[in-house]
């Protein structure tokens, strides 16, 4: 399809800047002509950014005793704000990005300034909500035009039957992985023990746990059971946390987790910058083992990137992901709960690796963001 000039309202609050740069960057680059303005709570993330214009929403917090009151002067904060941001401005598409409760009552602002409503869930801001704020927040996906995600994966399963949207409304998944465009367009060649010793670790059995901060990924926990089965595992065993973003984590979460490894005399490297592809990849193909214990999950780009690394995988059964189990061997050891942690993560290390069917490497390798931003450019093209 040839590119053609849009202009977009890019909604982003309490998302992670990094994703949303990512968003803006890969846009960009496969239609130069797309015009973007990005609402956001954190301007100073973005001055680096091909945004075309930023606009500031500042979001205080509110110190009030009773949580009805605090919730409605949030609200009206907002209802001002939009009240005043809407007027004389339009644009072809209105995308909102982890939409929250209160975007529900700005509704007809976002409807004034364009026919076209998008919203993209991320994952947890659907996910990890209680069944009383997704009835409220269901307005909103209801009155929106279109819904990017899957229809076929655990969110979409979950917007469909819990918030009882019709599945036409979903238009598929529009984030992407720097990581796959990298090893598919570089074909990097580095062994597991080169990337080891460009990060500190030569000789070590590195077991990954987790890919981002976020409590919900259960560090402590995994903590806890490899030092349950320390003696069935390798003496040189190190242990990597990448916690290189997180936005709801409290910020003594990360020093927490290195004095747990430190009381049980386990080594561990704490990886907390943001890293390019390039940098990615090597922590990818450092790991040994990747254990991924969180509560939910909807598409995780980190799983499939240690699928495309050749990597053993301990994976939760309670998280699905149906496009890659359809095609048979599961590609990790299931853990089925968290209590069998360790004895799943020594039979893992004692076991060959799984090989994974090529059907899972197809999808994997078509999760790139380049793909992926093109299909989102051709989508939006397609409704303007």
């Amino acid at each position: 399809m040839e590119n053609k000039r849009y202009s977009l309202l890019l909604i982003a609050f309490y998302c992670y800047s990094g994703h949303t740069k990512s968003v803006i960057k890969h846009l960009k680059a496969v239609n130069p002509q797309v015009d973007i303005t990005l609402l956001t709570n954190k301007p100073e993330d973005f001055k680096d950014s091909l945004v075309d214009r930023i606009d500031y929403y500042d979001v205080p917090p509110v110190n009030i005793k009773w949580r009805w009151l605090q919730y409605a002067v949030i609200m009206l904060r907002q209802y001002r704000f939009f009240a005043k941001f809407h007027r004389g401005r339009h644009y072809d598409i209105v995308n909102v990005h982890c939409p929250n409760v209160f975007m529900v009552y700005v509704y007809p602002f976002l409807r004034a300034m364009s026919p076209r409503l998008v919203v993209t869930p991320w994952g947890s801001d659907i996910l990890r909500r209680d069944k009383k704020y997704l009835t409220r927040l269901a307005a909103l996906y209801r009155k929106a035009d279109y819904i990017a995600t899957e229809p076929k994966n655990p969110l979409g399963n979950m917007i469909i039957r819990d918030l009882h949207i019709g599945p036409a409304k979903l238009v598929g998944n529009f984030f992407g992985s720097e990581l796959v465009d990298y090893v598919l367009k570089n074909r990097p060649s580095v062994t597991t023990e080169e990337a080891k010793a460009v990060l500190g670790l030569s000789g070590r059995y590195v077991i990954t746990c987790g890919y981002n901060k976020r409590e919900c990924q259960r560090h402590k926990a995994i903590i806890s059971a490899i030092d349950r089965v320390r003696g069935q595992l390798p003496e040189n065993l190190s242990l990597l946390f990448p916690m290189q973003y997180g936005i709801d984590t409290r910020p003594e979460y990360v020093d927490e987790c290195k004095t747990e490894c430190e009381s049980r005399n386990l080594h561990a490297v704490f990886v907390t910058r943001f890293q390019p592809a390039e940098e990615l990849y090597l922590l990818r193909m450092a790991t040994d083992m990747f254990v991924h214990m969180q509560t939910t999950d909807a598409y995780s780009s980190s799983v499939r990137e240690y699928i495309l690394c050749d990597k053993k995988i301990v994976h939760g059964s309670w998280i699905n992901y149906d496009d890659l189990e359809a095609f048979p061997p599961l590609f990790y050891y299931p853990v089925d709960r968290l209590e069998d942690l360790g004895e799943v993560i020594v039979n893992a290390f004692h076991s060959e690796k799984i090989a994974v069917s090529q059907g899972v490497l197809d999808l994997v390798k078509s999760g790139g963001w380049e793909r992926r931003a093109s299909r989102m450019n051709d989508f939006f093209m397609s409704i303007v």
